[in-house]
């Protein structure tokens, strides 16, 4: 593991590259979630297996610059971008990137997939957001009003959604990681992620049973890991 460090719009951010001494024709980038933690533990689990991985803290957050009261989801969705030609650089040419997401770095790396060739995409309890707002300062929109809570529980087409109908154009294998638990985003979510995925046969859905949203211990952490990295090495 190696520290790096990217600019975007102004601001440093913070990350950690995990080189595999043999690649593979993959990498991987990780995207937390909202104000979490990078996860250092699947990363680096990864390279062990031969998949070079790189993690970064986002704007605002642990290591990185920037003021996460003044950025919105597309800020976000920017330096996801900016994350993923950063990767692409301390790769050869003929391999490939994987993004794997957990919550609100589950959208991001959905919503990277138009920007970037991304084949394949692992998202862990994925939230979603509805289109208005995107560039609106996110730490000030109202995601605990009944308003929203209940356009979460609502089930939607991926005609919508932007980001459903994101999901629903890739054209890669799709892993979806549902807690069974989930405290945070309810099951609707999740099933309107599944419903989104075009070919089904590319889609990997599993639910961890009792978990709830966060990987609070070292078991649910092992528990994620063991089902990622059992996912990146088929076909992969």
């Amino acid at each position: 593991m190696s520290a790096i460090s990217f600019i975007s719009n102004g601001d440093k951010i913070a990350g950690n590259l995990f080189t595999a001494t043999k690649p593979a024709g993959i990498a991987f980038l990780l995207i937390q979630g909202w104000t979490g933690h990078q996860n250092i533990a699947a990363a680096q689990a990864l390279a062990n297996l031969g998949f070079t991985s790189m993690t970064y803290d986002m704007r605002g957050n642990g290591d990185s610059e920037g003021d996460l009261a003044r950025l919105s989801r597309k800020d976000f969705v920017n330096d996801a971008v900016i994350a993923y030609d950063f990767l692409k650089q301390q790769i050869s040419e003929q391999t490939k990137i994987g993004v794997i997401g957990s919550s609100f770095g589950s959208y991001t790396a959905i919503l990277l997939s138009q920007h970037r060739p991304v084949a394949c995409l692992s998202l862990r309890v994925p939230a979603n957001y509805p289109d208005e707002g995107f560039d609106k300062p996110q730490l000030a929109q109202k995601y605990e009003s009944q308003d929203f809570t209940e356009w979460r529980n609502k089930k939607l087409n991926h005609s919508e959604n932007h980001t459903l109908k994101a999901l629903h154009d890739f054209r890669g294998k799709v892993q979806i990681i549902e807690a069974g638990a989930d405290e945070i985003v309810p099951h609707q979510v999740a099933e309107n992620y599944v419903n989104a995925v075009a070919d089904k046969q590319q889609l990997d859905y599993v639910v961890m049973k009792d978990a709830p949203h966060r990987l609070a211990n070292e078991q649910l952490s092992s528990q994620y890991v063991h089902l990622l990295t059992e996912w990146a090495t088929k076909g992969n």
